[in-house]
């Protein structure tokens, strides 16, 4: 049997559809039928149930988040049902009350976290989006963070900050609330800085690195003037791009919060608007997003002054986690270019300080 690494993304997730079966069997779902939705970091499938019910499955990349971290987004997904009207994903207990299982399956080195969600209807909009499509999701991003900004989590809560660069700084950095004090002295920390300067050094080049260097001190510098108060700081989404969210009758509706975690509120504007940089009616987009936030929620000028840099960690951190997924199979062939481009990004954004 070829070792899985090795596999075409074709062949992997034939052998994840196996897992993704002896997951279900925990649950209460009668004869599953899986049809995939996306693989790259985690896999998902859409699941049909005879009795006419659908899930999506989402199983876990064995060197993501820990059991306790994705028991911890559940339960925040459970809170936000129970106690605010936002459209998020119903989570699906196991039989015995479980908030995940853990499934092997033969030609899979290790087993694999596991996670089931009621399906959410809507339509994503993409090239269709407009001001008032990006207001209501304003609106909704201020909500979320309303919310966060007053829930206490349980004592086990258990997510990583979402600002780490490298995929060691980001399973190193879990912390159990807010109360809890992190202890290095600046954000990026210095172990994640000399990870990251190291892998693009070596796989890009040492200019490359230099201005990696630039863009990591101002990131340092922005979320020193930002600090951690809570009128800027908790828990975030982290991913709210225009695949996590879409519209049912004209309400916005979010999916996916496997990144959820400790960070600036800034952040989630950062995903939302990098995504739509390219989209032609881009300035009307992110006015009206600023718009249906501050419906809500202040926002002061100084803080949308610090969008650009938030933007220029964005980049960075999707260009780190192609160079460490360059063997993945949606990534070999591409990786090298997509880092290049993004360091003339970066290289652009500090001129422009």
């Amino acid at each position: 049997m070829k070792a899985f690494d090795t596999l075409t993304n074709r062949g992997q997730l034939q052998r994840l559809r196996q897992l993704g079966l002896a997951a279900l069997a925990a649950y209460a779902v009668p004869k599953p039928r899986l049809i995939p939705l996306r693989h790259e970091a985690n896999t998902t499938f859409r699941v049909l149930a005879a009795d006419g019910q659908q899930y999506v499955l989402r199983i876990h990349r064995p060197e993501g988040h820990t059991p306790a971290a994705i028991g911890s987004e559940v339960r925040w997904l459970m809170a936000l049902r129970q106690e605010t009207k936002l459209a998020v994903p119903e989570p699906m207990l196991t039989r015995d009350g479980s908030l995940l299982t853990v499934a092997a399956a033969p030609g899979i080195p290790a087993p694999r976290s596991c996670v089931l969600f009621r399906w959410v209807d809507g339509r994503f909009c993409n090239a269709r989006l407009t001001p008032s499509h990006l207001e209501r999701m304003g609106v909704l991003m201020a909500q979320l963070h309303e919310h966060t900004a007053q829930w206490q989590p349980p004592a086990d809560f258990v997510r990583g900050r979402v600002d780490a660069i490298s995929a060691p700084a980001r399973r190193a950095l879990w912390r159990p609330s807010p109360s809890a004090s992190p202890s290095p002295a600046v954000y990026p920390t210095d172990e994640d800085r000399a990870r990251t300067l190291t892998l693009v050094s070596d796989h890009c080049s040492p200019q490359a690195a230099a201005v990696v260097a630039r863009t990591i001190a101002q990131i340092r510098t922005v979320f020193q003037a930002l600090g951690e108060g809570k009128e800027a700081f908790g828990l975030i989404h982290a991913d709210l791009h225009q695949e996590n969210y879409f519209f049912q009758q004209g309400a916005p509706r979010v999916i996916d919060f496997d990144d959820c975690g400790w960070g600036h509120y800034l952040f989630d504007f950062t995903v939302t608007l990098y995504e739509l940089a390219y989209h032609p009616t881009y300035p009307s987009l992110r006015a009206a997003l600023l718009r249906g936030y501050r419906s809500i929620r202040p926002f002061s000028e100084q803080h949308e002054a610090y969008l650009d840099t938030f933007l220029a960690l964005r980049r960075l951190q999707l260009m780190i986690w192609v160079i460490e997924s360059r063997e993945h199979p949606a990534f070999r062939a591409g990786w090298a270019e997509w880092a290049h481009n993004d360091v003339q990004e970066l290289e652009q954004f500090l001129a422009r300080l």
